[in-house]
């Protein structure tokens, strides 16, 4: 295993889980990757939809990194922010495909809550001409080949102009929330409708694997739903799995990231084998 942390900006890394090129077996494969993103309300990052994630794509054969993105009030807007550092971190990849021994035709994106909510971001804006100027690069260094949504929330909502939202738990001095997800104290209608996902989803859209719990009171299963439909309108392939029972935030459902009792779901759990099953039909 190779694994390094790899600075994206002042606040922002990649940490890559790379496997070792063995002489013993698949000798020079190149591999898929799958960029990890974990949640956090876009104010923390879960350690727990972290690690523990790129280890278990590690597991199936695939390369993977974790994108540790901007958080804790570094920036305001912090969606957008970490959108254009998801992008940083799919180019370095790309860069270095053939000395990490990547599979570039299969560049993966995998989140969780909010981490989901950027990963879709990352599906469906990587080709917009605004992101690849800004990293002075082309939009194919960009391209998101498949994603994997996990409880995932599909759009922001407008907070009360003082509200600091759940971040003054974490945050010495926080950011009001309006400020942390949308850059300006008190937004337009349009500047929230702007970090609604489904605005952006078209042809150049890739497959997705979705799912949610049913029970999830942090984000609403409706989001992945709602994501599902939009999908289906503009003829993107996808499939996604509602489970009824669990709460949010079930990462890998088992004792490796489970934080308490209600963590270990031996029903949800069964999403990776899913999720792998699915990936079967894109990966050789």
């Amino acid at each position: 295993m190779i694994s390094e942390k790899i600075q994206l900006n002042k606040t922002a890394y990649l940490e890559t889980y790379l496997l070792n090129n063995s002489q013993e077996y698949n000798v020079g494969k190149k591999r898929p990757f799958v960029l990890v993103i974990p949640g956090g309300g876009y104010a923390f990052t879960s350690d727990r939809e972290a690690e523990p994630i790129a280890l278990k794509f590690n597991s199936i054969g695939f390369n993977s990194g974790v994108l540790w993105y901007t958080v804790m009030d570094q920036v305001t807007n912090v969606p957008h922010n970490a959108l254009i550092e998801g992008a940083m971190a799919i180019k370095y990849i790309r860069e270095h495909g053939e000395e990490w021994l990547i599979d570039t035709d299969n560049i993966i994106v995998c989140g969780f809550s909010a981490g989901g909510h950027l990963t879709v971001q990352l599906a469906t804006r990587w080709h917009q001409e605004w992101l690849a100027k800004e990293l002075n690069t082309t939009s194919d260094m960009l391209k998101v080949n498949l994603a994997i949504p996990c409880y995932a929330a599909a759009k922001s909502k407008k907070f009360a102009v003082d509200d600091l939202g759940f971040a003054h738990q974490l945050i010495e001095n926080p950011n009001t929330a309006n400020v942390r997800f949308f850059g300006v104290e008190d937004p337009t209608d349009e500047e929230v409708e702007a970090y609604n996902i489904l605005n952006y989803i078209d042809k150049h859209t890739p497959p997705m694997f979705i799912w949610h719990t049913f029970e999830d009171v942090l984000v609403d299963v409706s989001a992945s739903i709602e994501l599902a439909a939009k999908l289906k309108e503009k003829n993107v392939p996808f499939e996604l799995h509602i489970f009824e029972k669990g709460e949010h935030g079930l990462a890998l459902c088992d004792r490796t990231t489970s934080r308490k009792a209600s963590h270990h779901n031996n029903h949800v759990i069964h999403w990776f084998e899913l999720c792998e099953e699915w990936l079967s039909d894109y990966i050789d």
